[in-house]
């Protein structure tokens, strides 16, 4: 009796990042009962077959589905407390149910890589440095031969509490120098934890501005709701201070002491992100995004999940954050496909959020200029609150779009002469020109004029990229990389040629054409360095004529003032695609980079080089905008029973056998479809649009229905069919609940 009461749940249920939809039954061994208490979240240590796994507990429990004689101990406990709160365990449980994604790998996405590894949940160690009472009273000439242990000793005397290691290495002081003045006896060392909190962030007062009529009503209305769940939708067209709306909002619930997590899609847009927060907000602030190094990823993470970070900027992964108080949360430009993860766990951080927010009541603020189909759908229907900024900030106006029509002209470069003309007229005026192509690289494919060889990838069904400066031939979806070659493998010709263009190619010519310009290119490849594309958008804003070149990363939230001319290469990009989504990506990138063009006190104009001048989506986004567009696309949705009226899950099946894959969809298709319910509509199997990627065939099975309840208890049949017909075989499969991509 008396033990029963120390061991009141002699089981634990466990998370294990394994492929498996279940949780895994260990026994709790008693001595450890009698030392620490047991908590959901916590990390342990148990065996797994032949070896050993981290795994989280997900539940404590009287008794277990299994022989309790056949159920192992765990081995040790990793935690003092739980590294996943309630609430985020809540999130995860309901993110692996609504995915039909193997729970333990959704509860292992959401903690940061080293406590995934086993590392404790503690800030690292750091200096920190202090000065002696013979350090207080030197006198700082007797140190003039030595410079830096001057500078040393003069921030550490100006910081009476004390100076860090991070806080010295922001000033620039050499470590040396402080070992010297410690071995000199004027300054001591103490290690401390590395928590910046308290800290502040160096803050310049900035007056914000004068907010026109559209911005005070949307900030007022969004202030009224801060206190309870509700969704709005921030729609305010390129430049119309959709930022400053939300700073006013932060601005309040900070005095309040809340946490705000602000998303955003790309890593490029932390930087200007953060500057615009800091110049406003005395507070601290942390990143997270992939570009980090894991121990800076865990320090964010353990900053946010004291409450000492009070604003929390983060990439698609942000959404798991922990954060105590928080009040907010923020999606900037939140159509970007970047917030939903194409591989493994297939979640969308958007949904995710709004999901997390509901959970704690909090409000969920989505902005965009271009919003997606499925959020401007549930603004018509007043499930979202809809806010409009239809004027520009300032006295900026909304730039004029032209179609350049290319059928029967003679292109320089792969640009019209009016293009070139415009251009020469913008840089004479000493201002800037924004060239939009979304292909990185020099050119698409590599061909021998003698024979018709192409390079392809041995790996996938795709020609591979021609890159000239790194000298190599890449692959932009199994990242295989070859040496560029100069003879044609087929028949040694020498004469091989580039087909098509990228932007590397786009700025080598205009360096020809333009000698003295300064040309900035930004795209993956020219922003792989750590802080390089802090340091590219500081050259735009240092140079008065300029010429950008970039892909998407140019296209989102970037402010550069002195553009005034935006040309997009290939407009067509997109409107013949096999995907039903196509035209609402073009449409969102055209309009997004069209909006870089004019948004200060200087008009913009709008160049979109087409063959389909006359095609009805380019005709109505450059003659009625968007909005329009995007409410003529979703009666074309609802007409045709497309997301979001209907609600899909894609099957994917790959294996390295060309058949195997299709025939497993057949079988599963065969054997489920007479159980499922008459709501359950099914397409395929079919082909995807490359056949084979990284080696792997692959297959498709479209599911859709008008209701998620009948959608959700067919995708549970169709994982326990896979997961029991994929044991034998080598083929992988993959659910994706509310697909991005269909093909």
């Amino acid at each position: 009796m008396h033990e029963a009461l120390l061991t009141p749940y002699p089981f634990v249920k466990v998370a294990l990042p394994v492929p498996m939809r279940t949780l895994f039954d260990y026994k709790v061994p008693k001595a450890l009962a009698l030392r620490h208490e047991l908590k959901p979240g916590m990390r342990i240590k148990v065996p797994f077959g032949k070896s050993s796994r981290l795994g989280i507990i997900v539940a404590l429990s009287e008794t277990s589905d299994w022989d309790p004689e056949q159920v192992k101990p765990f081995t040790s406990l990793q935690d003092e407390a739980p590294v996943i709160t309630k609430e985020l365990m809540a999130l995860c449980t309901w993110a692996a149910r609504y995915y039909h994604h193997p729970i333990g790998d959704v509860f292992f996405h959401a903690l940061p890589v080293l406590l995934r590894k086993g590392e404790n949940a503690e800030f690292r160690t750091e200096n920190w440095w202090f000065t002696t009472q013979q350090g207080q009273t030197q006198p700082l000439e007797q140190l003039t031969r030595a410079p830096r242990q001057q500078d040393f000793l003069k921030a550490v005397q100006q910081h009476p509490n004390g100076l860090s290691q991070h806080a010295a290495s922001v000033l620039g002081l050499a470590p040396a120098a402080g070992k010297t003045l410690e071995e000199k006896g004027l300054l001591r060392r103490e290690q401390r934890s590395f928590n910046r909190g308290g800290e502040k962030h160096a803050h310049q007062t900035q007056v914000p501005p004068t907010l026109n009529p559209e911005q005070s009503i949307a900030t007022e209305e969004l202030l009224d709701r801060r206190h309870h769940f509700g969704v709005a939708l921030l729609d305010g067209v390129t430049g119309s201070g959709k930022t400053e709306v939300f700073l006013r909002v932060m601005e309040r619930l900070i005095e309040e002491d809340k946490q705000i997590l602000v998303m955003v899609p790309e890593i490029g847009l932390t930087p200007q992100t953060l500057k615009r927060f800091e110049s406003r907000f005395n507070t601290d602030i942390v990143l997270m995004h992939s570009n980090m190094n894991d121990r800076e990823r865990l320090d964010a993470w353990l900053l946010a999940a004291s409450g000492h970070a009070k604003v929390i900027i983060g990439t698609r992964s942000s959404a798991f954050i922990p954060a105590p108080n928080l009040g907010l949360i923020i999606i900037d430009e939140e159509h970007d496909n970047s917030y939903k993860q194409h591989e493994g766990f297939r979640y969308h951080a958007r949904d995710l959020a709004i999901k997390r927010a509901q959970n704690l009541n909090i409000p969920v603020l989505l902005a965009s200029a271009t919003p997606s189909f499925e959020s401007l759908s549930n603004a018509i229907q007043k499930r979202f609150v809809w806010l409009k900024l239809r004027q520009r900030a300032g006295n900026a106006h909304i730039p004029e779009m032209e179609r350049v029509d290319l059928r029967g002209q003679t292109l320089v470069n792969g640009f019209s002469e009016s293009a070139l003309a415009a251009m020469q007229l913008c840089l004479d005026r000493k201002e800037q020109v924004l060239i939009f192509l979304n292909r990185r690289g020099y050119a698409p494919t590599l061909m021998c004029h003698q024979c018709g060889w192409i390079a392809a990838c041995d790996h996938c069904d795709v020609n591979l990229t021609v890159h000239k400066r790194a000298n190599k031939l890449h692959c932009h979806h199994c990242d295989t990389q070859k040496a560029l070659i100069h003879t044609c493998p087929e028949c040694q010709s020498e004469e091989l040629f580039t087909v098509g263009e990228g932007t590397e190619q786009i700025e080598t010519q205009l360096h020809t054409l333009l000698k003295d310009t300064p040309i900035l290119r930004i795209d993956r490849d020219s922003t792989q360095r750590k802080s390089a594309m802090a340091q590219l958008t500081q050259k735009i804003h240092e140079h008065d004529q300029a010429i950008l070149i970039g892909t998407q990363m140019l296209a989102k939230g970037h402010h550069f003032p002195n553009v005034t001319l935006v040309i997009v290469m290939d407009a067509d990009a997109g409107l013949f695609s096999a995907d039903f989504r196509g035209m609402e990506r073009t449409a969102q990138l055209i309009t997004q980079v069209a909006g870089r063009a004019g948004r200060a006190k200087k008009p913009g104009h709008v160049l979109l080089q087409t063959y389909h001048p006359d095609h009805a989506a380019i005709e109505c986004l450059c003659n009625l905008g968007y909005e329009h567009f995007a409410i003529n696309g979703l009666s074309e949705r609802r007409a045709l029973a497309l997301p979001p009226f209907f609600h899909q899950v894609i099957v994917r099946a790959e294996s390295s056998n060309e058949q195997e894959a299709m025939q497993l969809l057949s079988a599963m298709r065969n054997d489920l479809e007479p159980l499922f319910s008459n709501e359950i509509f099914l397409v395929g199997p079919y082909a995807a649009i490359i056949v084979r990627k990284a080696g792997q065939h692959r297959a498709l099975l479209s599911i859709k229905s008008a209701h998620r309840a009948p959608l959700h208890q067919a995708t549970a049949m169709m994982t326990q069919w896979l997961e029991q017909s994929t044991r034998q075989h080598k083929i992988r499969f993959a659910i994706d609940v509310d697909p991005l991509e269909t093909y």
